[in-house]
């Protein structure tokens, strides 16, 4: 788990928490002792506050190979395709190339 601060449009600031999230799958998990995981991903929750103190929490999932997904995962439900969720993929790619 991290967790890092990104600037937005309209001078918000999202408050960015990572972590990384693995679905078990039994039946893997029964003949393959060292490989219990059928799926890793990196899951994101970003919450951005507004002068109005309203907060906006928004999840985002990334597959290991880096690339933004659309799919559900469980409780994880991923935001569509808005302004402020690609603003935030923006700003969580640049924060991770540079760090």
């Amino acid at each position: 788990m991290g967790q890092f601060t990104i600037t937005l449009p309209d001078n918000l600031q999202g408050n960015v928490r990572w972590g990384t999230i693995r679905k078990m799958s039994l039946f893997l998990g029964l003949f393959k002792k060292n490989n219990l995981y059928s799926s890793v991903r990196k899951g994101y929750i970003v919450k951005i506050e507004t002068a109005a103190a309203d907060t906006k929490e928004y999840r985002l999932i990334k597959t290991k190979e880096g690339d933004w997904t659309s799919q559900d995962d469980g409780g994880f439900q991923v935001t569509p395709d808005d302004q402020i969720s690609v603003a935030i993929k923006k700003a969580i790619d640049n924060y991770e190339r540079l760090h």
